[in-house]
Formats: C-alpha cells, sequence, structure tokens
C-alpha cells in the first residue's frame, strides 16, 4: 500500500507562535470523515473544495472549530484542501476575543465574528496563496486582541491533581476555578479528564501492529481494558483495534498521528499533556 503524503507543516509566524501551533496544510482525498474528539478549538481555512459535517452542512471557507467532547462525521469533496492550526491552551480570548465555551461542539465562520472587509483579502486565494493571507489575518487579530487575558492552562503534572489543589495553584477558590476552566476548555474539569487521558495515550504512544490492550489500558491508568475500549470508541469513534488498522492506512482523519511525536505534540498538545 502506498500511503497518501503527509500534510505540511508551517511554523506561525513570530507574533503568532505564543497563541497558535504549527499550521497544517493537508489535502483531502474526497469521501467521509470521520474525527477524533477535539480538546481544543482550531481555526479552519478552506483552501479548495467543499467540507460538510453531516450535521451542520457546509462549512464557511473560514471558521473556528470549537473543541467537543464526541466524534465528528463530516464528507470532503473531492481536491478539498485545508489549512489548520489548534490554538494553545488559554488563548482563544486573545486572538479572537470569545472563550472556548463560546466555541465548544459548534463551527463559528468568521464572517460572524469579523468585519467584511478583514476577510475580503481569503475570498479569491486558493492554494498556496491562501496562507500567508491567512496568517496576516491572524496577525490583525492578535494585535487587536493580544491585551486580552487568556484563560487558564493547566500546569505540567495536573492529571494526578485534584480540582482543588489546581484551584490553589491558581490562588482561587473551587467555584472560580471551575468557572475559569469551563471558560478556557469548554466544558468541566471532570468532563474533560477522560478525553484529556485518551488524547495523551493518542499523542504519546509508539503503536505496534498488535499491542497488548491490557498493557496498555493499565500503563494509561484505565481501570480494565474495557474501559480502554470504552474511551477509544467514545472519543476516536473507533474501537482499538480498529484505530490500529485506520492508522497505517490511508484514512485522512488520522493522518496527523502519522507525523513525528515530537511534531504533533508541538502542534496541539498543551504541557500537561505531555507527560
Amino acid at each position: 500500500m502506498i500511503l497518501p503524503p503527509l500534510p505540511v507543516l508551517h511554523p506561525p509566524p513570530p507574533s503568532l507562535a505564543a497563541l497558535l501551533g504549527d499550521m497544517l496544510d493537508i489535502a483531502l482525498p474526497g469521501g467521509p470523515l470521520l474525527l477524533p474528539a477535539t480538546l481544543h478549538p482550531m481555526l479552519l481555512f478552506i483552501a479548495g473544495g467543499e467540507i460538510r459535517l453531516d450535521h451542520g452542512g457546509a462549512l464557511a471557507p473560514a471558521g473556528l472549530l470549537g473543541g467537543c467532547a464526541g466524534i465528528r462525521s463530516a464528507t470532503a469533496s473531492p481536491g478539498a484542501r485545508a489549512l489548520m492550526a489548534w490554538l494553545k491552551p488559554g488563548q482563544l480570548p486573545r486572538l479572537l476575543g470569545i472563550s472556548a465555551a463560546d466555541a465548544f461542539d459548534a463551527y463559528l465562520p468568521l464572517d460572524l465574528l469579523l468585519p467584511p472587509a478583514w476577510l475580503s483579502p481569503l475570498t479569491d486565494a486558493a492554494g498556496d496563496a491562501l496562507r500567508p493571507r491567512a496568517e496576516a489575518l491572524l496577525c490583525r487579530l492578535a494585535t487587536q486582541h493580544g491585551h486580552r487575558a487568556s484563560t487558564l492552562a493547566l500546569p505540567s503534572g495536573w492529571p494526578a491533581r485534584s480540582a482543588g489543589d489546581l484551584a490553589a495553584h491558581f490562588g482561587l477558590s473551587l467555584r472560580q476555578f471551575e468557572r475559569r476552566f469551563r471558560a478556557s476548555a469548554g466544558q468541566s474539569l471532570r468532563a474533560f479528564r477522560p478525553q484529556a487521558r485518551l488524547n495523551r495515550l493518542l499523542l504519546n504512544a509508539r503503536w505496534t501492529s498488535s499491542p497488548d490492550w491490557a498493557d496498555v489500558a493499565a500503563a494509561a491508568g484505565y481501570a480494565d481494558q474495557a474501559h480502554l475500549h470504552r474511551d477509544f470508541v467514545r472519543y476516536a469513534g473507533r474501537t482499538p483495534s480498529a484505530y490500529i488498522q485506520s492508522l497505517g492506512g490511508v484514512d485522512p482523519a488520522l493522518r496527523l498521528y502519522r507525523l513525528p511525536r515530537e511534531v504533533v505534540l508541538r502542534m496541539c498538545a498543551e504541557p500537561g499533556l505531555r507527560v
């Protein structure tokens, strides 16, 4: 089997490095996409073709795809090409002036958030011309909103710490912390934990063709293999074995996980998820 080329990575401009991970330029072959749950929002610019959410219609050419606690089903037209960038934890207010909770489980077209004149340079951009124009727009947004405070970004080692301990880390009461965390992540810490645990496993694991799933479950902190199986289906949309099979194939929704581990972590993981 000849695998399709890996996505092309572009580091963000220096003025955006504190806000964004690397920008990912990916060509889609067309057909159905089963997208895993996403912890953090991402910016999406469609350079060609069309992407449709099965329960949301065609995506606007430029938009913000919020984090979500479940899988998303979509369809791409042949020749579709997308430029995307994950926002670093807590940085959404400093780019678009909104919280992650405002975009959670939604796709917000940028023409709902920005003046039309700001987006006009993107309308006739295609292929390689899109990225510099998108970067110019994002730099303009960072200049406008950069003075805003970021929301919470969890410290390294957070999975082993209680909500009360994390609240004390930030100098907040438990209620204040829970409110601030929901604004930052779009969901409660209790809901975030199991999703983050599977995300941590997907980003850090070095998969073999036939893993011992009982050992994988134990090493990742699951009570048993059945619990791991349920979380795979819930957040990745596949059983563990089906995920391994898809990872070694041509599934465009999982092409990100074929990139070198350090690149994936730099793009879309926060410090607390790199452990």
